[in-house]
């Protein structure tokens, strides 16, 4: 059960605004480390940034559409960055890269289980 036709209280409200920009900026953030590691815009740093952003897009519409599993499931997927983003940091020569993809996997992980905890005391629903 979603309560997206009904607009969602400020507090919830706030949060859903900032996953989504922590969301965005994690995309945004995988174009940018694909052209760094290319050192330009050329087919195969697209394939790349592809390969990294499309199990994220699937979460898009449920994101927006504010569906308390879609976060639930977004949780599990952001781990699996973060581990990817660990690894990348222990790599002398790409060290600010990771540690950037650990804050923002980081931030979207504790943004999305503070919506999940808000979202289900304010309407009393299952996850």
């Amino acid at each position: 059960m979603t309560h997206s036709t009904a607009v969602l209280p400020a507090n919830i409200q706030r949060t859903k605004t900032a996953i989504l920009l922590t969301y965005y900026a994690l995309i945004a953030y995988f174009a940018v480390s694909a052209t760094i590691i290319f050192d330009e815009i050329r087919l195969a740093s697209l394939v790349i940034w592809l390969l990294q952003t499309i199990p994220l897009l699937l979460f898009a519409l449920g994101l927006h559409r504010a569906q308390l599993r879609t976060y639930a499931w977004l949780c599990f997927v952001v781990l699996l960055y973060f581990m990817h983003a660990v690894m990348v940091a222990f790599q002398a020569e790409r060290l600010w890269l990771g540690l950037i993809e650990v804050t923002l996997c980081t931030a979207l992980f504790v943004l999305l289980i503070v919506f999940i905890r808000q979202y289900r005391v304010h309407y009393q629903v299952p996850l």
